[in-house]
């Protein structure tokens, strides 16, 4: 396979400007669009003339358009008949009909949020925001304070160990036993999802890593009313927001919080992920 010298960005936000000034700094040759440092005036003639094409992470929010921070007047649709067959495409959380598309046009698609490397990474700044978001928003220590953490994943691990390591108590709500058992190994309590309803007068924190609903208003009615609900889920999100706020509670939406609170960060971690892809499938 043809070697990799060269690169078109295509959308994202601050983390796509970093990993451009990343990627430019090794030596590869970067243009980008859809981004304010873009000077390019004929994108699909850009395409063509570049090695590899990167999308953001997500590729997409609406659908239609890549995500980005400056509008672009062509649709994703629209660039994704622009790629070259065989041309490698690097993509974070990539719609399925998205990537069909691209397969079909004959691209080499790589879902970099897929590797092991970037997703582990990439619980470092979320957690750093996660942090960020708790004491931006509370009036009290976060030592001795009740924290509930939903999910078991790498961020809700992560997460949990974290608050921990300052003092907070930590419960860990999960759906199945063997999460339960694996937090009891780092000495934290546990509840079930369905079960959480009863004891959620006692947390003053708890944050949400599960992308479906689980923070309902069962639970809702039942917090404290000065209780901080962070949910760093992805889309559906895991919580009743329009109950939250019914209610008076303070409940926030945090997701992307990598590019937010680290993009310099988040942005060498998509970037080395993608270097490792090509030393895998390129340069062997």
């Amino acid at each position: 396979m043809k070697k990799i010298n060269s690169f078109i960005i295509i959308g994202g936000d601050s983390r796509q400007i970093y990993m451009a000034e990343y990627l430019d700094a090794l030596g590869y040759d970067i243009s980008v669009y859809g981004l304010p440092e873009s000077s390019i005036s004929d994108i699909k003639y850009e395409i063509k003339e570049k090695d590899a094409v990167i999308f953001p992470l997500p590729v997409t929010k609406d659908g239609k358009y890549i995500f980005s921070t400056v509008p672009m007047k062509e649709t994703a649709d629209e660039i994704v008949s622009y790629i070259k067959p065989q041309q490698p495409v690097f993509c974070g959380m990539i719609s399925k009909g998205l990537e069909s598309k691209l397969k079909k046009n004959g691209a080499n698609v790589h879902d970099y949020f897929r590797r092991e490397e970037v997703t582990v990474m990439n619980t470092i700044p979320t957690v750093q925001g996660i942090l960020k978001a708790i004491i931006d928003n509370i009036d009290y220590t976060i030592f001795s304070s009740n924290c509930a953490v939903f999910g078991y994943g790498r961020v809700a691990k992560a997460t949990a160990d974290a608050l921990s390591s300052i003092g907070s108590e930590i419960t860990v709500c999960a759906r199945k036993y063997g999460d339960i058992a694996l937090a009891a190994t780092k000495r934290y309590n546990g509840c079930m999802i369905n079960e959480f309803y009863k004891i959620a007068n006692k947390f003053n924190i708890i944050i949400n890593t599960v992308p479906s609903l689980v923070i309902d208003k069962k639970i809702l009615n039942n917090v404290k009313k000065d209780c901080l609900i962070i949910d760093v889920s992805s889309a559906p999100f895991g919580t009743d927001f329009a109950t939250a706020y019914e209610l008076g509670l303070n409940a926030i939406q945090c997701s992307s919080l990598p590019g937010k609170v680290a993009p310099k960060s988040a942005g060498k971690i998509i970037a080395e992920g993608i270097l490792n892809i090509i030393k895998e499938e390129y340069d062997g």
